[in-house]
């Protein structure tokens, strides 16, 4: 039998053992082009362990290190979505002492929420 035990404190492990608090972030944007969802962490990585995004017309849809692409392009459609589940090894990251960004192919309202932990 398996049995899993609860981390009340909401931790997970960096690439390099340490442990990190899981963080949580959101962004309500109806900009094209970038928009900042977490700044820049001094030193360390930004890595995503799940993400929801919520779009009102249809339009594609991709997140950034500052300017550099680090997921592909998602099309959504009308209303449509996308759900990244839990990935303890996280579905993308940003490079060292860089923000992560979302980039909208068109100023469209749209809603991002994410949990992340920082990471070396």
């Amino acid at each position: 039998m398996v049995s899993f035990i609860k981390d009340t404190q909401k931790r997970e492990f960096d690439s390099t053992g340490q442990v990190r608090a899981v963080q949580f972030a959101f962004v309500n944007t109806a900009a094209g082009g970038n928009t900042q969802v977490i700044a820049a962490q001094a030193g360390l990585r930004i890595v995503v362990l799940n993400l929801v995004v919520i779009t009102a017309t249809a339009q594609s849809v991709k997140f950034q290190s500052a300017t550099s692409d680090i997921s592909c392009a998602w099309p959504l459609a009308t209303n449509g979505g996308l759900v990244l589940p839990y990935s303890r090894h996280g579905w993308f990251q940003t490079n060292i002492d860089e923000a992560l960004n979302v980039n909208l192919s068109g100023a469209i309202n749209t809603a991002v929420q994410l949990a992340w932990i920082p990471s070396l």
